[in-house]
């Protein structure tokens, strides 16, 4: 508490990061659980995947699509690791940095410190990213488990195959939401660069990325087109 303190930190800057941290928490939390959203429109077409899937004697597509959406987690995830990599040099040529900000005309007039627990929030964003594609990356590894574990024969079918396939519809779900978690925490950390201008450029920033965002999740043509398609 001491070193907060001792931080020259003006209280429009406490404001900004206040408002950034509520926009971050408070749209993840809305976006992942409302009714209408993109994520929840995916999961009842993960219901109808899992559905034909079992239909089909041979799932080699299934396991593909699976692979495809782990690989793509695979790469963010050692991405996130990179950028980490990156803003500790940073960190560590952080009086470099001050010396060329406080160059700069538009940009407010800065000290060491600020600057480290600037890059340190972008290194704890790439961080939750991270641990959130990691996870997203098992989920899915998972599911492609419970896909091999399904029966291709057409008298072994029961209701317990259709529990089966739900229960891979789940977890594809749960993987989707940890990796959209992650590419969400990409857009935070982006908005984090404009703080190094002014609080209030933050404020602005942050405010407009999260409308990006609930745009892209509740009213983009992507979203009316599966909405639509699948009978909302």
């Amino acid at each position: 508490m001491q070193a907060l303190e001792n931080l020259p930190l003006s209280v429009l800057d406490w404001v900004a990061l206040v408002w950034f941290l509520f926009c971050w928490l408070g749209y993840s939390r809305y976006a992942n659980t409302h009714e209408k959203s993109l994520m929840t429109v995916m999961a009842r077409w993960r219901d109808r995947w899992a559905m034909a899937m079992l239909k089909r004697d041979n799932r080699i597509m299934d396991s593909q699509v699976i692979m495809g959406l782990s690989g793509v987690v695979t790469f963010f995830c050692s991405t996130s690791l990179f950028i980490t990599a990156g803003l500790f040099a940073a960190i560590a040529a952080s009086e470099e940095i001050v010396a060329l900000l406080n160059q700069l005309s538009f940009v407010i007039k800065t000290e060491v410190s600020v600057v480290e627990l600037k890059l340190a929030l972008m290194i704890v964003i790439f961080i939750y990213a991270f641990f959130k594609f990691a996870w997203s990356m098992m989920q899915h590894s998972y599911s492609a488990v419970i896909l091999a574990s399904v029966s291709n024969d057409d008298a072994e079918k029961s209701e317990q195959d259709e529990a089966v396939a739900k229960l891979m519809s789940r977890l594809s779900t749960l993987g989707a939401q940890h990796f959209n978690d992650g590419v969400r925490s990409y857009y935070y950390a982006l908005s984090v660069i404009s703080w190094f201008i002014h609080p209030l450029v933050f404020i602005l920033v942050i405010s407009w990325v999260i409308l990006v965002l609930y745009r892209r999740d509740f009213y983009s043509k992507m979203v009316k087109h599966l909405r639509k398609t699948i009978g909302e």
